[in-house]
């Protein structure tokens, strides 16, 4: 086996293993090292089957015997390192001889695809859980329900949690936990008059106050600007069509320690309550792509208030 042959082999992502006529490794590529522990010194010679464990052993051996008897490529399932593969073993041929085996190993995904279609189903619930407790925040808002209150923020915190892991499953099923995401840089003052830009006229046609409150400028933040206009357009927008939309809305944005406070604030007239609403669709992803966190905190005297916090971008 030439070096040009090995060089292009080290460059694939799936494990690949070299025998030669007799049956004994020559080769492990640099994935097949890091997946099972094993570096071209220590397996060259070994008997291919030797590089496997328990039932994949034999497995190995007989697939190798037929393939160089017969010349002809052959896919085998095997159970390795707790993982299912499916080995594709083919001949090494020149001047029409064979002088070789190359193993090719692909990890089975079936499995991994069931669990990341159990987490998408998941999320379903997750959403109309949160979208329950946060109804029910809002209608204990007063203080003589201060208890009931707190038990909701328990479940509320409880469901933050549950979200957490089953975004980190989804990540880790996706064979990303190791990998930052990029995230893109945003300047949030410019956010918000873009967005106070488009609200005003919408606010008017509702006969709602509008106002905007910020610095000329801030701290860059974590997050894609073009979704994170959309979010807010929405919510404003959801908060203007409720059947008794707010008598005054203020968007305003802040600086605090490391992050940035987006804030929407309703007023409402008196004796009318502010009344639910439901998160604009991916609101969750894209906050949770930037490292966002979103409250809401309602009282029956001064109405509601919908805070995002964006971290900022690091330098």
């Amino acid at each position: 086996m030439n070096r040009t042959e090995r060089s292009l082999l080290s460059f694939l992502d799936a494990p690949v293993v070299v025998g030669d006529p007799e049956g004994r490794a020559v080769y492990v590529n640099p994935a097949f090292e890091a997946r099972f522990g094993v570096g071209s010194e220590g397996a060259a010679g070994q008997p291919l089957a030797e590089l496997f464990q328990g039932g994949s052993r034999e497995a190995v051996l007989r697939a190798v015997a037929e393939v160089c008897a017969k010349g002809e490529s052959l896919r085998v399932p095997l159970r390795e390192r707790g993982a299912g593969f499916s080995a594709v073993i083919s001949p090494i041929v020149a001047d029409e001889a064979r002088v070789g085996v190359v193993i090719l190993l692909r990890e089975e995904m079936e499995g991994v695809e069931r669990l990341l279609a159990i987490q998408r189903e998941m999320a379903d619930p997750i959403e109309e859980l949160e979208a329950t407790l946060q109804a029910l925040h809002e209608q204990t808002g007063g203080r003589r329900s201060q208890r009931h209150r707190a038990d909701v923020e328990d479940g509320l915190r409880a469901l933050a949690r549950l979200r957490k892991w089953a975004e980190e499953l989804r990540a880790t099923l996706a064979g990303r936990s190791d990998a930052a995401p990029q995230v893109a840089s945003l300047e949030p003052a410019q956010l918000v008059r873009a967005v106070a830009r488009r609200l005003r006229a919408r606010a008017g046609a509702a006969h709602a106050d509008f106002a905007f409150l910020a610095p000329a400028s801030l701290p860059r933040a974590r997050g894609d600007a073009a979704k994170l206009e959309a979010v807010l357009l929405r919510l404003v927008q959801d908060r203007l069509e409720l059947g008794s939309p707010p008598d005054a809305l203020t968007l305003s944005a802040r600086g605090v320690g490391d992050a940035v406070l987006v804030s929407l604030t309703e007023r409402y007239r008196p004796g009318v309550a502010p009344g639910a609403v439901k998160e604009p669709p991916l609101l969750r992803e894209v906050l949770a792509a930037c490292g966002a966190d979103l409250h809401v905190a309602s009282d029956p005297q001064l109405g509601r208030a919908t805070v995002l916090r964006i971290p900022l971008a690091e330098r």
